[in-house]
């Protein structure tokens, strides 16, 4: 819950509004007493101590039969390592301790930092041994508990973060290839076809095994006797105040994108952008007077203003929505994640035409799937308007027409621009969805006659990779760090990213660029805050200071 918006995570793609946040680790100002950041910690040694006490005693009872005790082992061996792989990409250097706290001896609770190293060399045996034990993702049917498919992706993610900085052990892309092959071609998993249902699911508990490979649970409203639901939707959904539309449910809209994050995705005007994955992550669209179920356009330069749309509370089905805690599952791991990681790997093996497997290919389907090119099915045609041209001007237009836009496709929209009382322009506010055709394009009104105007579709190869992307290895990198920020943006992935790619500083300097010449916003003081108070001592936190003050064996990082 901490993590949602109120963390930093987002870097260089999103920063939290809430002022009392930003004067935290939200907004760079963290300290060595950050209350978050020592959750954060502690949490985490806390479910290692959980996973050392079960993996110690879990021999003990005839309770429990022996294949699940097998399956429990390979659970507990896999947390133990994921928990192992937050602390290490967020901290660096942190105590080892593989083994269960059994008393208050000095030896036992002052622990010297292990090397970063040792650390992953622990992470990997853990999920190694894991991934023998667990059971196949055919068996278990959903994405609440861990498989070998959530095995073998993690494995893939932190096999990339060890070949990365700090460690740059360039070897470790074989064995992120290797693990993440095996999800690939387990034939268990494959894209969902429409990108906004895997996140409606979420919010319904609706599993997608095939696409959502490991996701956290939640459930209930708040209002029973078992308080286990979350934030999600909350901390990072679109505004709407308290008390207000109850078919819509609070959310103090924490989580804003940048103008860099918001221009990721390509766009055919200022208007609209035929990436259906923009305007689903980026709401185009706020909730009027905040306490409304009718919604507003923003303007196009309104970007700072909007909010994260992901995960939005209008989707959840339980009811009363509830202001504290949402039932909205959050997603771990993901199949497309899965393809963008393995494309990665290979490319910085052997380069974009290298690999046996066509990697460009899995890169574009993850485009052609956020372009919205499958949501008729992957075999069928789903396309979006990719020109409206004016064939007759027509005369006497005293006011601008409406533009009726009849086809077998939704959400198109598009307006007529006017001068001299003729038609000279079509503006596309909204590519829509769906079509099979192209449709028909009607001007009526305005108070003139004659005008007439023919669309053109988009073509499935219009949202695939561009031929300098993939023209050397480099640019292919390039390419797949910005679709991994289109595909997965929000997701809590992007600060690892730009901090094992190297990027983490030179990302946020551009950020700090754009916020400080940007014209004014509704939320830019909360922005400036954020995006001009970090420094290089932000790729790690701060061991926090009552771990130091309990054992005299820690070292800080470095700058804190």
């Amino acid at each position: 819950n901490n993590m949602l918006a109120r963390m930093g995570l987002e870097t260089d793609e999103g920063f939290c509004s809430n002022e009392t946040e930003l004067r935290g680790v939200a907004g760079y100002n963290t300290s060595t007493v950050d209350g978050k950041v020592k959750s954060f910690y502690q949490t985490l040694y806390s479910g290692i101590n959980r996973a050392n006490l079960l993996l110690e005693n879990l021999e003990i009872t005839d309770s429990v039969e022996q294949v699940k005790r097998v399956e429990i082992r390979g659970e507990a061996l896999f947390l133990r390592g994921y928990f192992y792989f937050m602390l290490v990409s967020n901290f660096g250097e942190v105590p080892l301790i593989t083994q269960s706290i059994q008393s208050a001896k000095t030896s036992e609770l002052q622990v010297e930092q292990a090397s970063i190293q040792q650390i992953y060399e622990s992470i990997t045996a853990d999920m190694e041994e894991a991934q023998r034990l667990l059971p196949d993702m055919g068996e278990v049917k959903f994405g609440g508990r861990v498989t070998k498919s959530a095995a073998w992706g993690i494995l893939g993610r932190v096999y990339l973060h060890m070949a990365g900085e700090p460690l740059k052990d360039i070897s470790k892309y074989e064995k992120a290839s290797y693990w993440l092959d095996k999800v690939i071609t387990s034939g268990l998993h494959e894209l969902n076809d429409d990108y906004e249902q895997i996140f409606i699911n979420y919010a319904q508990d609706i599993y997608d095994p095939k696409e959502s490979i490991f996701e956290v649970e939640f459930w209930g409203n708040g209002a029973s006797t078992y308080v286990i639901g979350g934030m999600v939707g909350r901390n990072n959904g679109i505004r709407m105040n308290s008390g207000g539309a109850p078919s819509i449910g609070y959310s103090p809209g924490y989580l804003h994108p940048t103008e860099n994050f918001y221009n990721y995705f390509q766009a055919e005007n200022s208007y609209y952008s035929n990436d259906q994955r923009r305007d689903w992550t980026i709401a185009e669209f706020y909730y009027r007077d905040n306490n409304k179920a009718d919604t507003v356009h923003f303007l196009p330069t309104q970007i700072y203003e909007r909010y994260c749309g992901k995960f939005r509370r209008v989707n959840e089905l339980l009811l009363p929505k509830g202001e504290v805690r949402t039932p909205q599952n959050f997603p771990i791991l993901r199949y497309a994640d899965v393809l963008l990681m393995y494309a990665e790997a290979e490319n910085r093996r052997f380069g974009p035409d290298g690999s046996d497997t066509d990697i460009i290919a899995m890169v574009n389907d993850v485009r052609r799937r956020g372009y919205g090119k499958y949501m008729n099915g992957k075999s069928s045609v789903s396309e979006s308007i990719k020109t409206i041209t004016v064939t007759n001007p027509g005369s006497g237009y005293t006011a601008k027409p409406n533009v009726i836009i009849s086809g077998d496709g939704i959400r198109a929209k598009a307006e007529a621009i006017i001068s001299g009382g003729q038609v000279q322009t079509i503006r596309i506010l909204n590519g829509g969805i769906k079509f099979s055709s192209a449709p028909t394009i009607t001007i009526t009104g305005g108070g003139g006659s004659g005008a007439t105007a023919a669309a053109t579709l988009t073509a499935r190869i219009d949202a695939d990779l561009s031929a300098d992307d993939i023209s050397s290895t480099d640019k292919f990198h390039t390419a797949i760090m910005k679709e991994r920020s289109r595909e997965l943006g929000f997701e809590l992935l992007r600060k690892s990213d730009l901090v094992r790619w190297g990027k983490f500083m030179e990302n946020m300097d551009i950020i700090q660029a754009q916020i400080n010449v940007a014209p004014d916003y509704a939320n830019q003081k909360n922005a400036k805050v954020a995006y001009n108070s970090y420094s290089e001592r932000d790729v790690r936190w701060p061991i926090p200071s009552d771990e130091m003050a309990v054992n005299p064996k820690l070292k800080q990082n470095k700058g804190w």
